[in-house]
């Protein structure tokens, strides 16, 4: 019986109506008991003693919507993003720079900008890529991964021509005189980074994306990280998150968001103690920071008009009507209001046809959501549609980070709505889980910067949105702890630190509810623990584990 006290330390064990504590005993990769040392170390009087020197832990740290597999594969991609490439001549030499560096057969490959923060305040063009990498197939990923710039001679390896009118869920920029200008936007977006990601992993061999998710684990660990979950589970990455499983080098628990078209081709449930695929992905709409989301009126800013819906109404109540009939949770990216309305009004016809009677609109709760379907950003989901979502029992999967990252061009894009956007405060007041996400690598994966910016709410320019939906900091670290834990229907066994649960936590070098909330993202991860065993040490906290 493997046996570890874990005691002089601070623990903020997110348990309800938990007591004061300084150790804790871990028995066989599970909590035993949490409480004072004394007691602690009476339940195990021949135990191994770790003692933290006064640190600070928290339960691991959940990321409850990012892209692991796909943090791992642009990682080698040229950095694009603002403020390190701060116009598009240094996007050029970047991406002639990766250039020189990306074998025969694959694309030269950037990604992370964001037009309105570059000097020039445009997306790159074809013809600034051809510039920069003339003659073989170059992408540029926009940081939403909702648009993307080719060149010319990608334009032409995709099959993408002037003259072709728009494609189903996406749509081209074009100049002028009505060529393509090498942005694309959505549908064919995504169908290009898939593409991608698999011709790169075969050119790469066997072991590749086994690499790629390790080396995006390993990040994740580093960031006090014990689970995520991949909001694009494909054929091939579940491939990959199963022999990285298989072989051990798995540094989170991961939940699995099947792609819709892809739940066939994938089986579902429970394949290890740190592999499940119990949901599904559908895109509802596009993004925020590309104007892509789906909302009532139109865009005030390029490319203007009312965003992209990928389903009607009507199809997509069938969709989550099969889904959920299968055991599934449904899980429904959905950013502007249109899409989010369009969204609960699919969900209101399954859950309300199955559980009745309905709520009035306005409760904190509703019909019944049993599986937990889920809502992924919800960044316009305002006071009404709010209600709604209360009444459904819908759970709210969002990214506080990009408040930061992202909110000038939020203003810019909804001027007279800004303070409503990712509204956390009124979203838990109308009594909606919301779980805590990154999007990562839409935004950095630190789960620090979250907290921080639930707190604070500023931008990067220092403009505060929305005052009234700010976050006490216990509610802030809730959202990465206890709700995103709900969300993944984990919280019997994670999310906070109880006997029991599985001794999955993270040692920091201060306290998060009490620092100040400017310094939250400054604050060292000293160890990430999973199941009583370190993934992560920046110092032998853990000495001999």
């Amino acid at each position: 019986m493997a046996e570890l006290v874990v005691e002089d330390g601070v623990f903020v064990t997110m348990a309800a109506d938990a007591g004061p504590a300084d150790a804790m005993l871990i028995r066989d990769g599970r909590i035993a008991v949490v409480g004072r040392a004394e007691a602690v170390r009476a339940a195990a009087p021949g135990a191994q003693v770790v003692r933290l020197g006064g640190a600070t832990v928290v339960p691991g740290l959940i990321d409850a919507h990012c892209h692991v597999a796909d943090l791992g594969y642009l990682a080698a991609a040229a950095d694009c993003s603002q403020p390190s490439a701060p116009d598009i001549a240094t996007i050029q030499a970047r991406l002639r720079q990766a250039a020189d560096q990306t074998p025969a057969g694959s694309w030269v490959t950037g990604g992370g900008y964001a037009e309105y923060k570059l000097r020039e305040g445009r997306h790159p063009t074809r013809a600034d890529l051809d510039r920069a990498v003339p003659g073989r197939p170059a992408v540029l990923y926009h940081t939403s991964l909702h648009a993307c710039v080719l060149n010319t001679a990608a334009l032409r390896e995709a099959g993408f021509a002037d003259g072709q009118p728009d494609p189903p869920g996406g749509a081209f920029g074009r100049d002028g005189q009505g060529r393509l200008d090498g942005v694309v936007y959505e549908a064919p977006m995504f169908a290009l980074f898939e593409q991608n990601i698999r011709r790169d992993m075969a050119r790469m061999g066997a072991g590749s994306g086994r690499g790629l998710v390790q080396a995006a684990g390993q990040r994740l660990a580093a960031l006090g990280l014990t689970a995520a979950c991949d909001a694009d589970m494909r054929r091939d990455t579940f491939a990959a998150f199963a022999e990285a499983d298989a072989d051990g080098l798995l540094s989170q628990r991961i939940y699995g968001l099947l792609v819709h078209d892809h739940v066939g081709a994938v089986r579902p449930g429970r394949h290890s103690p740190r592999l499940a695929t119990e949901a599904v992905k559908i895109w509802a709409d596009g993004g925020m920071s590309s104007r892509t989301a789906a909302i009532h009126g139109s865009y005030p800013v390029p490319p203007y008009g009312s965003g992209i819906m990928y389903f009607e109404r009507g199809p997509l109540t069938e969709m989550v009507r099969d889904l959920d009939a299968r055991g599934f949770q449904v899980c429904i990216h959905a950013q502007g209001d249109r899409a989010i309305e369009t969204v609960l009004d699919a969900y209101a016809a399954v859950l309300c046809s199955a559980v009745a009677p309905a709520v009035a609109p306005g409760l904190a709760a509703g019909p019944g959501n049993p599986r937990r379907h889920r809502i992924e950003h919800g960044g316009a989901m305002y006071p009404p549609l709010a209600a709604r979502a209360a009444a459904l029992g819908i759970v709210v999967a969002s990214q506080p980070g990009f408040l930061s990252a992202l909110g000038d061009g939020f203003a810019a894009a909804f001027p007279d709505t800004v303070d409503q956007l990712y509204s956390f405060a009124s979203w838990q007041r109308a009594g909606i889980t919301v779980a805590g996400s990154s999007d990562a690598p839409v935004i950095a994966a630190d789960p620090l910067v979250g907290i921080r910016d639930a707190i604070l709410r500023r931008t990067g320019d220092g403009r505060l949105l929305g005052p009234a939906e700010r976050l006490r900091a216990r509610d802030a670290l809730a959202l990465y702890t206890t709700r995103a834990a709900y969300a993944c229907h984990r919280e019997r066994e994670i999310g906070s630190l109880e006997p029991g649960k599985l001794a999955d936590f993270t040692v920091l070098d201060a306290n998060p509810l009490e620092a100040e909330p400017e310094r939250i993202p400054g604050i060292g991860v000293l160890a990430t623990v999973l199941g009583g065993t370190p993934v992560y040490q920046s110092a032998t906290v853990f000495p001999g584990r």
